[in-house]
């Protein structure tokens, strides 16, 4: 795994992925983040990344200038992928965390203290969690009116998008497919 793009762009991670872990590839990495720089200023973003698994998604996001990035993972040996991932770049540790924590229990416990502007989801593709995620009554908890959502899943995957989401991207790379949606209320 590499960082494709920012400051820290080229930095190779030789971590030993678990099987149960599926990191997006660089190659879709970089069409995401692509996409992204027509709708984000990363320099102002404040992200959250969502079963993170490897935290690319989110270091990748560091990597271009967010502001602040929050790794959400329930995985303990994932958590501590993301945690040494983060050790081997300079990045203060104000500028992000990580929480082990299953994402709908973070949904329901999180305080709201900081609404985020962009958000990426990418669950494993055999669980409908992404639907979970959208029709999820704590969106609202996390995001603001604005705020950008990131969807990966398989393209064999049906997702129904309520009137709270608008699409603004679906491309497929692949079996995968990518969503962005902006969240309307």
């Amino acid at each position: 795994m590499r960082i494709v793009g920012g400051k820290f762009k080229g930095n190779l991670f030789k971590t030993k992925i678990p099987k149960n872990i599926r990191p997006t590839s660089d190659f879709v990495r970089e069409a995401i983040f692509d996409t992204l720089s027509n709708f984000v200023e990363f320099n102002s973003t404040n992200v959250l990344d969502l079963f993170a698994g490897t935290g690319m998604l989110g270091i990748e996001s560091l990597s271009r200038g967010a502001n602040f990035c929050h790794f959400v993972d329930k995985d303990s040996d994932v958590v501590k992928i993301i945690s040494s991932n983060l050790a081997l770049l300079p990045i203060p540790k104000e500028r992000y965390r990580i929480t082990k924590a299953d994402v709908f229990s973070f949904l329901r416990t999180y305080s709201g203290e900081i609404k985020f502007d962009l958000i990426f989801s990418d669950p494993p593709y055999n669980l409908p969690l992404n639907q979970k995620l959208l029709s999820s009554s704590n969106v609202n908890k996390i995001a603001k009116t604005g705020t950008l959502f990131v969807i990966e899943l398989s393209q064999r995957t049906d997702l129904e998008v309520s009137t709270n989401f608008r699409v603004l991207r679906k491309k497929q790379y692949g079996d995968t497919l990518v969503y962005i949606f902006q969240y309307v209320s």
